[in-house]
């Protein structure tokens, strides 16, 4: 283990004792999904968590805030347990390891497209719009990152993450420039609408 790997547990190691007044028994590095946070599942004699490592702070500021504001008008957030911002680490509630993708992915394997995973589909549908319109209410839009809107830039960044991040490592064939030309149509017709919810 390096020695930035080791300060890393460390500091949510003393996070996590400070928080329960309990040793840490077991830390395990959770698999990295496309970002470069760093998530352990922690546990203690009775208390567990999942910590966080994320050297940038204005997106540790960020996640914090909408999490709290989040979970102060009743939308199902993991808690937020305690923080050191100093330090890059927080911790958070720990809901397991089954995530919306492979829980639905079982499903399907089993099932089918069944009735069972419409119903998770409409839940979720029905869900969603909860944190964008009951959510958007008295949320600290200051904190937003890496932008304070979701403006034509930010639109740009997303659908080229699409093309470079999708359709280039899938090798799927494409004509660049009516790509890029349905990108411009895309991103205008996205800012002629109104945009004042949380995304």
């Amino acid at each position: 283990m390096s020695g930035s790997q080791k300060n890393k547990q460390l500091h949510l190691r003393k996070l996590f004792t400070d928080w329960c007044q309990e040793d840490v028994i077991k830390m395990q590095a959770l698999p990295a999904h496309g970002s470069s946070r760093e998530y352990f599942r922690i546990e203690g004699k009775t208390a567990k968590a999942i910590g966080a490592y994320n050297e940038d702070r204005s997106e540790n500021r960020a996640f914090l805030s909408f999490a709290r504001h989040f979970i102060k008008i009743g939308l199902p957030v993991p808690e937020i347990y305690a923080e050191d911002l100093d330090k890059h680490v927080y911790l958070e509630q720990d809901l397991g390891d089954e995530t919306l993708f492979s829980y639905l992915s079982r499903l399907r394997e089993v099932e089918g497209f069944s009735d069972k995973i419409i119903a998770v589909y409409q839940k979720i549908v029905r869900l969603l719009p909860e944190f964008q319109v009951k959510g958007a209410k008295d949320l600290d839009y200051r904190v937003c990152y890496p932008r304070h809107s979701f403006d034509r830039q930010s639109m740009m960044w997303d659908l080229n993450y699409f093309k470079y991040y999708f359709l280039k490592l899938a090798k799927i064939p494409f004509d660049e420039q009516k790509l890029e030309d349905d990108f411009e149509k895309f991103t205008d017709f996205l800012l002629s609408a109104e945009r004042d919810y949380f995304l």
